[in-house]
């Protein structure tokens, strides 16, 4: 169903309750998809991430609006998140090659979970 690449980053459909952008790492099926989370917040031990993880230009030479911005990698989740969720299937960044075996490395041994509920909601319960 959709042409989605592992690399690719995007937006929430509702940036009010998701303002984290996620990674795309593989599909699950025609509704679902693995993702992991990207951050700016060097918290709960994210991995901080390097300028030389993102492309900044498509293709055509226009520019990503997702770009290494003191980007840290969530390394403690991969969400199976729903198709729906993206605010559209074009991305918004890119990781390179170096920024794809970042994330390999430091997520090997994450078990994906499904979330239905914000995640910054769910950390301020804790």
């Amino acid at each position: 169903m959709n042409n989605l690449q592992k690399g690719q980053i995007f937006w929430a459909k509702d940036y009010e309750n998701h303002k984290h952008p996620i990674v795309f790492l593989k599909a699950e099926d025609d509704e679902k998809f693995l993702a992991c989370i990207l951050s700016k917040t060097n918290t709960n031990g994210n991995k901080p991430m390097l300028e030389t993880h993102f492309l900044n230009k498509k293709e055509d030479g226009t520019n990503y609006s997702i770009k290494f911005k003191n980007s840290h990698l969530v390394h403690t989740k991969v969400l199976i998140k729903e198709y729906a969720w993206l605010k559209r299937l074009r991305p918004d960044g890119m990781l390179t090659e170096a920024g794809l075996d970042f994330i390999d490395a430091n997520l090997e041994n994450v078990v994906p979970q499904y979330l239905s509920i914000d995640i910054k909601t769910a950390s301020e319960k804790k």
